[in-house]
């Protein structure tokens, strides 16, 4: 089979097999749900522009995820690649659900991850994703992450235990609905709302292991969300 769809991915800057960003796992997320044959290109920070740029010159401002369509036209933004591949492939198990309000509300839930959930895991990564880069990719990463901060490098992690508790914080009503809910966040079924919180974890778990074990799998003293931790990876490849 021939594959026509091309998916560019953050990898770090050493190894350039460590895909880490939850935007890009989005889009993955997606693709591989709905089985979907893509070839992924690996890109580091300081390659995004002149890679992407290169291969899909109609993208205005070049960012990861990008899918590069089969008429080479690139499609950035994991939430724009969803709404693609739900409507190229309708036949397929869906990412938001029958109705729009299921699909509003698993936006709500995105935008819950992102304002609660990411910060803490940002600050909890950062020295990781620092040290997984090669000098230059290291440099850029530093020097960025400082000017968006408004921080010197050394202050933008905070306090661990802090961070630790407000991500406990954050998660709490996420491991409340999954008791709940059977399984996945809105029920039976995994959908959107599961790949965006799902990459999250795939974000942390791939930048800081310990952390994420402590921070997200022993948060709670049961196995609701080790469990779907574990039911998560038949769609992490």
């Amino acid at each position: 089979m021939t594959i026509t769809l091309k998916l560019f991915e953050l990898v770090d800057g050493k190894t350039r097999k460590i895909s880490f960003s939850p935007a890009v796992w989005r889009a993955k997320f997606a693709l591989n749900y709905k089985k979907v044959t893509y070839e992924s290109v690996h890109v580091t920070f300081l390659e995004i522009p002149t890679v992407i740029t290169g291969a899909c010159p109609n993208v205005p401002a070049p960012t990861v995820p990008t899918l590069q369509l089969e008429n080479g036209q690139g499609l950035p933004d994991s939430f724009a690649i969803a709404e693609y591949l739900e409507e190229k492939y309708p036949d397929r198990p869906s990412l938001f659900g029958a109705t729009q309000a299921e699909k509003n509300l698993q936006r709500f839930f995105e935008s819950y991850v992102q304002s609660k959930v990411h910060p803490s895991i940002q600050r909890m990564v950062f020295q990781d994703m620092y040290h997984m880069q090669d000098d230059d990719n290291a440099h850029y990463f530093r020097t960025s992450r400082e000017k968006s901060s408004g921080r010197p490098h050394t202050e933008i992690a905070g306090d661990h235990a802090e961070n630790l508790r407000e991500l406990k914080e954050s998660l709490g009503l996420i491991h409340t609905a999954l008791k709940r809910s059977g399984g996945w966040v809105l029920g039976s079924h995994p959908g959107w709302a599961d790949f965006v919180l799902a990459s999250s974890f795939v974000w942390f778990s791939s930048c800081s292991p310990r952390d994420f074990k402590e921070g997200v799998l022993e948060a709670f003293p049961d196995q609701v969300i080790p469990g779907y931790w574990a039911r998560i990876q038949e769609y992490v490849y």
